[in-house]
């Protein structure tokens, strides 16, 4: 009997650990800071927000050094469209603004810029490459708006 009491404070110990997250790897929301020394050789040139290619991707990174990788687009940065740029974590699309601050979270396989303030979006669609370039095929197609909510 004396063993019961420990035994159920184990329990509900694991029990709490084992709690799922809603965000898979939320840690991967927070800011990213580049090293004092890294930050030091960049150019900004009065900038506030410049991108720069490193270890074969892109990002966008402030004077404070705060950074977020972006998509590539068309050999450069994804750039920002309506205030809004892609990123890609974890295999999903999510969108940041230029405060380098995640304002919709990476859920959708793909998504085009925001436009006008819609962007159109993929669940479930698979990458198929063709020679060079990449397809998409399947998913359901649908357009949000820049809280993310479905308009159509």
């Amino acid at each position: 009997m004396n063993y019961l009491l420990p035994l159920f404070f184990l329990l509900i110990l694991f029990q709490a650990c084992s709690k799922s997250n809603p965000l898979p790897n939320e840690k991967n929301y927070q800011a990213n800071y580049l090293a004092k020394e890294a930050l030091a050789k960049i150019d900004f040139q009065n900038e506030e927000l410049i991108s720069i290619y490193m270890n074969h991707h892109f990002y966008y990174v402030r004077q404070d050094g705060k950074y977020m990788q972006t998509l590539t687009f068309d050999n450069g940065a994804d750039p920002f469209s309506d205030g809004l740029a892609r990123t890609k974590i974890n295999g999903k699309i999510g969108f940041f603004n230029t405060n380098l601050e995640i304002v919709l979270k990476p859920i959708y396989d793909f998504a085009f810029p925001f436009h006008k303030g819609v962007a159109e979006i993929c669940t479930g669609c698979k990458e198929k490459q063709a020679g060079e370039h990449t397809m998409l095929e399947g998913g359901q197609w649908q357009k949000i708006n820049r809280e993310g909510l479905v308009i159509e």
